[in-house]
């Protein structure tokens, strides 16, 4: 009976244990806007936003001028961007903002989702949110 109740418990802590990892917000449903960069509110509506494909564990997006794409690891809260690549266009008057999305997103470590928000941040400091 012992052994019983042994088996029962640990077999409800690894469940419990699973919990967390199916909870993990989908990014990948929508496109998300960008509203800020370090908190600065920005609008450029549909010309800045990113895009996140689960199955490959890669993005797509535009950062206001020019396409971008990358690999992404997630672990958890932690993700981090690889190989990120873009088209090289000059856009009249954007541009820092654009070098400034790109930069962040290769400093990228972790991130959140509250509601329709995501907040990617360069360690504890916030770099970029989008809007769902």
């Amino acid at each position: 009976m012992k052994l019983f109740l042994l088996m029962c418990l640990i077999s409800l802590a690894s469940c419990n244990a699973i919990q967390p990892t199916a909870d993990q917000p989908k990014l990948g449903e929508s496109n998300w806007k960008l509203i800020s960069i370090e908190k600065r509110p920005v609008n450029y509506g549909d010309r800045a936003f990113i895009k996140f494909d689960e199955k490959e564990n890669k993005i797509s997006g535009k950062a206001a001028c020019n396409s971008f794409f990358s690999e992404y690891e997630m672990i958890g809260q932690k993700i981090t961007f690889s190989g990120i690549g873009s088209t090289k266009m000059y856009c009249e008057g954007i541009m820092d903002d654009e070098n400034q999305i790109i930069t962040h997103l290769q400093k990228t470590t972790k991130y959140e989702v509250k509601a329709d928000m995501l907040y990617l941040y360069a360690g504890d400091k916030l770099a970029l949110t989008f809007k769902r």
